[in-house]
Protein backbone atom coordinates (compact mmCIF):
# COMPACT_ATOMS: atom_id res chain seq x y z
CA UNK A 1 0.00 0.00 0.00
CA UNK A 2 1.28 3.44 -0.88
CA UNK A 3 2.08 5.20 2.46
CA UNK A 4 0.81 8.49 1.10
CA UNK A 5 -2.65 6.97 0.60
CA UNK A 6 -2.88 5.59 4.15
CA UNK A 7 -1.61 8.78 5.76
CA UNK A 8 -4.38 10.82 7.38
CA UNK A 9 -2.39 13.44 9.30
CA UNK A 10 0.29 15.93 8.42
CA UNK A 11 1.93 19.15 9.56
CA UNK A 12 0.28 22.36 8.38
CA UNK A 13 1.75 25.69 9.46
CA UNK A 14 3.65 23.82 12.18
CA UNK A 15 0.52 22.10 13.56
CA UNK A 16 -1.03 18.67 13.12
CA UNK A 17 -4.08 18.63 10.85
CA UNK A 18 -5.91 16.18 8.63
CA UNK A 19 -4.36 15.68 5.23
CA UNK A 20 -6.38 17.37 2.43
CA UNK A 21 -8.03 15.09 -0.13
CA UNK A 22 -9.00 17.62 -2.79
CA UNK A 23 -6.66 19.42 -5.16
CA UNK A 24 -8.06 22.81 -4.18
CA UNK A 25 -10.49 24.33 -1.70
CA UNK A 26 -12.71 27.42 -1.68
CA UNK A 27 -11.81 30.66 0.02
CA UNK A 28 -13.64 31.47 3.27
CA UNK A 29 -15.40 34.72 4.12
CA UNK A 30 -17.04 35.16 7.52
CA UNK A 31 -19.46 37.93 8.51
CA UNK A 32 -20.62 38.28 12.11
CA UNK A 33 -23.33 40.56 13.46
CA UNK A 34 -23.61 42.23 16.86
CA UNK A 35 -26.44 44.20 18.43
CA UNK A 36 -23.93 46.00 20.65
CA UNK A 37 -20.14 46.28 20.26
CA UNK A 38 -18.24 43.64 22.24
CA UNK A 39 -14.55 43.48 21.45
CA UNK A 40 -13.89 40.13 23.14
CA UNK A 41 -16.79 38.38 21.40
CA UNK A 42 -15.68 39.88 18.08
CA UNK A 43 -12.12 38.66 18.65
CA UNK A 44 -13.31 35.12 19.44
CA UNK A 45 -15.50 35.05 16.32
CA UNK A 46 -12.71 36.25 14.06
CA UNK A 47 -10.25 33.66 15.38
CA UNK A 48 -12.92 30.95 15.08
CA UNK A 49 -13.52 31.75 11.40
CA UNK A 50 -9.77 31.80 10.78
CA UNK A 51 -9.27 28.43 12.47
CA UNK A 52 -12.19 26.96 10.50
CA UNK A 53 -10.63 28.21 7.28
CA UNK A 54 -7.28 26.73 8.27
CA UNK A 55 -8.74 23.33 9.16
CA UNK A 56 -10.76 23.23 5.93
CA UNK A 57 -7.62 24.04 3.92
CA UNK A 58 -8.94 27.32 2.52
CA UNK A 59 -6.30 29.13 0.43
CA UNK A 60 -7.26 32.41 2.12
CA UNK A 61 -9.96 33.92 4.28
CA UNK A 62 -11.43 37.22 5.44
CA UNK A 63 -13.70 38.05 8.38
CA UNK A 64 -15.42 41.12 9.79
CA UNK A 65 -18.15 42.17 12.23
CA UNK A 66 -21.05 44.50 11.45
CA UNK A 67 -23.50 46.07 13.87
CA UNK A 68 -27.22 45.58 13.34
CA UNK A 69 -27.62 49.30 14.06
CA UNK A 70 -25.40 50.30 11.12
CA UNK A 71 -26.97 52.01 8.17
CA UNK A 72 -27.68 49.91 5.10
CA UNK A 73 -24.70 51.39 3.26
CA UNK A 74 -22.16 50.43 5.93
CA UNK A 75 -22.55 46.62 5.72
CA UNK A 76 -22.56 46.74 1.92
CA UNK A 77 -19.29 48.65 1.81
CA UNK A 78 -17.65 46.35 4.36
CA UNK A 79 -18.78 43.22 2.55
CA UNK A 80 -17.33 44.59 -0.67
CA UNK A 81 -14.00 45.17 1.08
CA UNK A 82 -14.15 41.68 2.56
CA UNK A 83 -14.31 40.12 -0.89
CA UNK A 84 -10.90 41.64 -1.64
CA UNK A 85 -9.42 41.32 1.87
CA UNK A 86 -7.01 38.59 2.98
CA UNK A 87 -6.53 38.09 6.72
CA UNK A 88 -3.62 36.27 8.33
CA UNK A 89 -4.43 32.80 9.63
CA UNK A 90 -4.55 32.75 13.45
CA UNK A 91 -1.32 30.94 14.30
CA UNK A 92 1.22 31.26 17.08
CA UNK A 93 0.36 34.06 19.49
CA UNK A 94 -2.82 34.86 17.55
CA UNK A 95 -4.30 31.57 18.77
CA UNK A 96 -2.45 30.99 22.05
CA UNK A 97 -3.29 34.49 23.31
CA UNK A 98 -7.01 33.79 23.07
CA UNK A 99 -6.72 30.92 25.57
CA UNK A 100 -8.04 32.30 28.91
CA UNK A 101 -5.14 32.47 31.38
CA UNK A 102 -5.14 30.85 34.79
CA UNK A 103 -7.05 32.84 37.39
CA UNK A 104 -5.06 34.30 40.25
CA UNK A 105 -6.90 34.79 43.53
CA UNK A 106 -5.80 35.86 47.01
CA UNK A 107 -8.78 34.16 48.61
CA UNK A 108 -11.38 31.53 47.61
CA UNK A 109 -13.79 32.80 44.97
CA UNK A 110 -16.60 30.67 46.41
CA UNK A 111 -17.38 31.00 50.09
CA UNK A 112 -17.65 27.79 52.16
CA UNK A 113 -21.20 26.77 53.01
CA UNK A 114 -22.77 24.73 55.82
CA UNK A 115 -24.92 22.86 53.34
CA UNK A 116 -23.64 20.26 50.92
CA UNK A 117 -22.54 21.80 47.66
CA UNK A 118 -23.68 20.39 44.32
CA UNK A 119 -21.72 19.84 41.11
CA UNK A 120 -23.29 19.10 37.73
CA UNK A 121 -21.28 17.51 34.93
CA UNK A 122 -22.57 18.04 31.39
CA UNK A 123 -20.85 15.70 28.94
CA UNK A 124 -21.07 17.11 25.43
CA UNK A 125 -19.66 14.17 23.50
CA UNK A 126 -22.09 12.79 20.88
CA UNK A 127 -20.65 9.32 21.52
CA UNK A 128 -23.42 7.61 23.51
CA UNK A 129 -23.20 3.97 22.39
CA UNK A 130 -19.81 3.59 24.10
CA UNK A 131 -17.86 5.50 26.79
CA UNK A 132 -16.33 8.79 25.67
CA UNK A 133 -13.03 10.39 26.60
CA UNK A 134 -14.95 13.48 27.72
CA UNK A 135 -17.04 11.34 30.05
CA UNK A 136 -13.90 9.74 31.50
CA UNK A 137 -12.20 13.09 32.17
CA UNK A 138 -15.27 14.83 33.54
CA UNK A 139 -16.37 11.77 35.47
CA UNK A 140 -13.02 11.48 37.22
CA UNK A 141 -13.12 15.11 38.34
CA UNK A 142 -16.72 14.70 39.48
CA UNK A 143 -15.77 11.62 41.53
CA UNK A 144 -12.99 13.56 43.25
CA UNK A 145 -15.49 16.24 44.27
CA UNK A 146 -17.88 13.57 45.52
CA UNK A 147 -15.14 12.09 47.70
CA UNK A 148 -14.71 15.56 49.19
CA UNK A 149 -18.33 15.71 50.27
CA UNK A 150 -20.04 17.21 47.23
CA UNK A 151 -23.37 16.08 45.83
CA UNK A 152 -22.85 15.25 42.16
CA UNK A 153 -24.92 14.73 39.03
CA UNK A 154 -23.56 13.21 35.80
CA UNK A 155 -25.55 14.07 32.65
CA UNK A 156 -24.73 13.10 29.08
CA UNK A 157 -26.42 15.43 26.62
CA UNK A 158 -28.81 13.56 24.34
CA UNK A 159 -31.06 14.64 21.44
CA UNK A 160 -33.94 14.75 23.97
CA UNK A 161 -32.42 18.10 24.97
CA UNK A 162 -34.24 19.52 21.95
CA UNK A 163 -37.58 18.49 23.46
CA UNK A 164 -39.34 20.26 26.32
CA UNK A 165 -38.87 17.38 28.76
CA UNK A 166 -35.15 17.17 28.08
CA UNK A 167 -34.70 20.93 28.49
CA UNK A 168 -36.61 20.92 31.77
CA UNK A 169 -34.42 18.13 33.16
CA UNK A 170 -31.18 19.94 32.33
CA UNK A 171 -32.42 23.28 33.61
CA UNK A 172 -33.59 21.77 36.90
CA UNK A 173 -30.18 20.17 37.43
CA UNK A 174 -28.38 23.40 36.49
CA UNK A 175 -30.51 25.52 38.82
CA UNK A 176 -29.62 23.29 41.78
CA UNK A 177 -25.88 23.24 41.02
CA UNK A 178 -23.24 25.43 42.61
CA UNK A 179 -20.65 24.29 40.09
CA UNK A 180 -21.21 23.30 36.44
CA UNK A 181 -18.53 21.24 34.69
CA UNK A 182 -18.52 21.11 30.88
CA UNK A 183 -16.60 18.17 29.42
CA UNK A 184 -16.55 17.86 25.64
CA UNK A 185 -14.45 17.12 22.55
CA UNK A 186 -13.46 19.89 20.18
CA UNK A 187 -15.80 20.03 17.17
CA UNK A 188 -14.80 22.24 14.25
CA UNK A 189 -12.74 24.44 16.60
CA UNK A 190 -15.75 24.97 18.86
CA UNK A 191 -18.36 23.19 21.02
CA UNK A 192 -20.50 20.22 19.92
CA UNK A 193 -24.00 21.15 18.81
CA UNK A 194 -25.95 19.71 21.76
CA UNK A 195 -23.70 21.44 24.27
CA UNK A 196 -24.16 24.74 22.45
CA UNK A 197 -27.93 24.25 22.56
CA UNK A 198 -27.73 23.45 26.29
CA UNK A 199 -25.84 26.66 26.99
CA UNK A 200 -28.22 28.69 24.83
CA UNK A 201 -31.17 27.27 26.77
CA UNK A 202 -29.52 28.09 30.10
CA UNK A 203 -28.73 31.62 28.96
CA UNK A 204 -32.36 32.26 28.03
CA UNK A 205 -33.63 31.42 31.51
CA UNK A 206 -34.19 34.11 34.17
CA UNK A 207 -31.55 34.33 36.88
CA UNK A 208 -32.00 31.83 39.69
CA UNK A 209 -33.90 33.39 42.58
CA UNK A 210 -33.27 30.59 45.09
CA UNK A 211 -30.68 32.60 47.02
CA UNK A 212 -27.82 30.31 45.96
CA UNK A 213 -24.60 32.22 45.42
CA UNK A 214 -23.23 32.73 41.94
CA UNK A 215 -22.58 29.46 40.13
CA UNK A 216 -19.10 28.47 39.02
CA UNK A 217 -18.26 27.22 35.53
CA UNK A 218 -15.38 24.96 34.45
CA UNK A 219 -14.54 23.60 30.97
CA UNK A 220 -12.61 20.40 30.19
CA UNK A 221 -11.86 20.22 26.46
CA UNK A 222 -9.94 17.59 24.52
CA UNK A 223 -9.13 17.44 20.82
CA UNK A 224 -7.85 14.75 18.47
CA UNK A 225 -4.52 16.42 17.72
CA UNK A 226 -1.55 16.88 20.06
CA UNK A 227 -1.60 20.67 20.46
CA UNK A 228 -3.73 21.64 23.45
CA UNK A 229 -3.90 25.25 22.22
CA UNK A 230 -6.15 24.15 19.35
CA UNK A 231 -8.84 24.16 22.09
CA UNK A 232 -8.28 27.86 22.75
CA UNK A 233 -11.37 29.17 20.96
CA UNK A 234 -13.65 26.64 22.68
CA UNK A 235 -12.32 27.54 26.13
CA UNK A 236 -12.67 31.24 25.32
CA UNK A 237 -16.30 30.67 24.28
CA UNK A 238 -17.02 28.95 27.61
CA UNK A 239 -15.44 31.81 29.53
CA UNK A 240 -17.46 34.34 27.56
CA UNK A 241 -20.63 32.37 28.32
CA UNK A 242 -19.82 32.58 32.03
CA UNK A 243 -19.36 36.35 31.80
CA UNK A 244 -22.56 36.89 29.81
CA UNK A 245 -24.66 34.80 32.23
CA UNK A 246 -23.15 36.27 35.40
CA UNK A 247 -21.49 32.98 36.38
CA UNK A 248 -18.06 32.74 37.99
CA UNK A 249 -15.45 31.48 35.54
CA UNK A 250 -13.20 29.05 37.43
CA UNK A 251 -10.94 28.03 34.56
CA UNK A 252 -10.49 25.60 31.71
CA UNK A 253 -8.41 22.47 31.17
CA UNK A 254 -7.34 21.98 27.55
CA UNK A 255 -5.82 18.68 26.47
CA UNK A 256 -4.51 17.45 23.15
CA UNK A 257 -4.55 13.87 21.85
CA UNK A 258 -7.57 12.93 23.95
CA UNK A 259 -8.76 9.98 21.90
CA UNK A 260 -5.22 8.67 21.37
CA UNK A 261 -4.60 8.67 25.13
CA UNK A 262 -7.95 7.37 26.40
CA UNK A 263 -10.24 6.00 23.64
CA UNK A 264 -13.06 6.16 26.20
CA UNK A 265 -11.24 3.87 28.64
CA UNK A 266 -11.14 4.62 32.39
CA UNK A 267 -7.82 5.59 33.95
CA UNK A 268 -7.17 2.12 35.36
CA UNK A 269 -7.58 0.44 31.98
CA UNK A 270 -5.67 3.14 30.10
CA UNK A 271 -2.65 2.65 32.34
CA UNK A 272 -2.47 -0.98 31.20
CA UNK A 273 -3.36 -0.59 27.52
CA UNK A 274 -2.12 2.77 26.32
CA UNK A 275 0.30 5.68 26.70
CA UNK A 276 0.92 7.02 30.22
CA UNK A 277 -1.80 9.37 31.50
CA UNK A 278 -0.46 10.02 35.00
CA UNK A 279 -0.02 13.69 34.18
CA UNK A 280 -3.72 13.97 33.27
CA UNK A 281 -4.78 12.31 36.51
CA UNK A 282 -2.54 14.60 38.55
CA UNK A 283 -3.93 17.67 36.75
CA UNK A 284 -7.50 16.63 37.54
CA UNK A 285 -6.56 15.91 41.16
CA UNK A 286 -5.11 19.41 41.49
CA UNK A 287 -8.22 20.90 39.89
CA UNK A 288 -10.57 18.94 42.18
CA UNK A 289 -8.67 19.95 45.30
CA UNK A 290 -8.82 23.62 44.31
CA UNK A 291 -12.48 23.61 43.26
CA UNK A 292 -13.56 21.78 46.41
CA UNK A 293 -12.00 24.55 48.48
CA UNK A 294 -13.63 27.32 46.46
CA UNK A 295 -10.51 28.18 44.45
CA UNK A 296 -10.19 28.41 40.66
CA UNK A 297 -8.24 25.79 38.69
CA UNK A 298 -4.53 26.37 39.40
CA UNK A 299 -1.99 27.17 36.71
CA UNK A 300 -0.08 23.99 37.57
CA UNK A 301 -3.05 21.84 36.51
CA UNK A 302 -3.52 23.80 33.26
CA UNK A 303 0.14 23.30 32.32
CA UNK A 304 0.29 19.68 33.43
CA UNK A 305 -2.64 18.36 31.39
CA UNK A 306 -1.19 19.60 28.09
CA UNK A 307 2.27 18.06 28.50
CA UNK A 308 3.75 15.21 26.49
CA UNK A 309 2.42 11.97 28.03
CA UNK A 310 5.77 10.20 27.86
CA UNK A 311 8.27 11.20 30.53
CA UNK A 312 11.41 12.91 29.22
CA UNK A 313 10.07 12.85 25.64
CA UNK A 314 10.13 16.36 24.14
CA UNK A 315 6.82 17.56 22.81
CA UNK A 316 8.08 17.71 19.21
CA UNK A 317 8.92 14.00 19.37
CA UNK A 318 5.54 13.23 20.92
CA UNK A 319 3.93 14.91 17.88
CA UNK A 320 5.97 12.79 15.46
CA UNK A 321 5.10 9.62 17.34
CA UNK A 322 1.43 10.63 17.38
CA UNK A 323 1.31 11.03 13.59
CA UNK A 324 2.90 7.62 13.06
CA UNK A 325 0.60 5.84 15.52
CA UNK A 326 -2.54 7.70 14.37
CA UNK A 327 -1.93 6.87 10.72
CA UNK A 328 -1.45 3.22 11.63
CA UNK A 329 -4.67 3.28 13.66
CA UNK A 330 -6.60 4.59 10.64
CA UNK A 331 -5.00 2.01 8.36
CA UNK A 332 -5.96 -0.87 10.66
CA UNK A 333 -9.48 0.46 11.12
CA UNK A 334 -9.93 0.64 7.36
CA UNK A 335 -8.61 -2.90 6.91
CA UNK A 336 -11.01 -4.24 9.57
CA UNK A 337 -13.92 -2.75 7.65
CA UNK A 338 -12.51 -3.89 4.29
CA UNK A 339 -11.95 -0.35 3.06
CA UNK A 340 -9.01 0.04 0.69
CA UNK A 341 -6.70 3.05 0.40
CA UNK A 342 -8.52 4.41 -2.66
CA UNK A 343 -11.84 4.44 -0.81
CA UNK A 344 -10.21 6.29 2.07
CA UNK A 345 -9.23 9.02 -0.37
CA UNK A 346 -12.73 9.29 -1.90
CA UNK A 347 -13.62 12.76 -3.21
CA UNK A 348 -17.44 12.85 -3.41
CA UNK A 349 -17.50 16.62 -3.88
CA UNK A 350 -14.81 16.82 -6.55
CA UNK A 351 -17.39 17.97 -9.08
CA UNK A 352 -18.09 21.05 -6.96
CA UNK A 353 -14.40 21.84 -6.62
CA UNK A 354 -13.72 21.46 -10.32
CA UNK A 355 -16.64 23.67 -11.32
CA UNK A 356 -15.78 26.34 -8.77
CA UNK A 357 -14.48 29.68 -9.98
CA UNK A 358 -12.09 29.91 -7.01
CA UNK A 359 -8.55 30.24 -8.35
Amino acid sequence: MDPSHSSRFRYLHGEIHHKPRYSRYPRWVGIGTQDQPNEEEARIFKVLVGRNALNFHAPSFAVDIVLTSDSNKTPRARVQRLLEQEDAFPLGKAITSIMPPAITADEPVASPSDRSRRALLLVGSPKISSPSTSGVLGGYLLKQLEERGWETVFLTLLPTLLKDKGRAERLAAANKADLILLAFPLYIDSLPFLLMRALETMAQQPQDESGISQKGLVAIVNNGFTEAYQNAVAVAICRQFAISTNMTWLGGLAMGGGEALFRGQPFEQTKRNGPPVVHVQRALDLAASALAGGWPIPDAAIKLIKKSPILMLPFRWWRRLFIKVANEHWRRGAAEHQIDSEAMQARPYAWAVHTSSVP
